[in-house]
């Protein structure tokens, strides 16, 4: 990895741990600890400037970085936010890969939502040994909806930023 990419990606952690620790302030609405996930915003561009494995790296990295900051580490939230974190990575990444170009980016976001939901409930179903936790899905999934909307119309935006692409095209060719 050059240089110059490391000093980019991890321009984008520290963008992505600032967001996560300014999201962990939002108040909870309707059932708690439900936020918008405004971070997923630099997991998305990742994703579309470099590769899963750089994803992944800022992915978990954020996970424990915000989690160590806030004094939650190991704790059931964090708990919560890695496996939802890593089951939504993984489902972006592979409808990216299945359908390339022919997704569109709210699709993707918005499954990507879900699937963190999806990931917190399981471990909320492991930590309290209840499948009670499930009726928060549906409420889970209509807030994604609306949030995973909202963070693939913002990345349309960054990515629509023809000296942001000229500068990551620029990273690539000289690695």
């Amino acid at each position: 990895m050059s240089v110059k990419k490391m000093v980019f990606l991890s321009l984008l952690l520290a963008l992505s741990v600032a967001i996560g620790i300014g999201e962990s302030y939002i108040p909870s609405f309707v059932i708690p600890g439900l936020k918008p996930g405004l971070s997923n915003v630099i997991i998305i561009l990742v994703l579309s400037f470099f590769s899963w494995k750089e994803a992944l790296l800022i992915s978990v990295c954020r996970v424990f970085m915000v989690s160590a900051l806030r004094g939650t580490l190991f704790q059931m939230g964090f708990s919560m936010s890695l496996v939802g974190a890593m089951l939504s990575l993984l489902v972006m990444c592979l409808l990216m890969k299945i359908f390339k170009e022919k997704i569109h980016l709210i699709t993707v976001s918005i499954y990507g939502a879900i699937f963190h939901d999806i990931g917190q409930i399981l471990i909320g179903i492991l930590y309290l040994g209840s499948i009670g936790v499930l009726y928060y899905l549906p409420i889970m999934a209509v807030f994604s909806l609306l949030t995973g909307s909202l963070i693939a119309v913002i990345s349309s935006l960054i990515l629509r930023n023809e000296s942001l692409t000229k500068y990551v095209n620029v990273l690539k060719s000289s690695i």
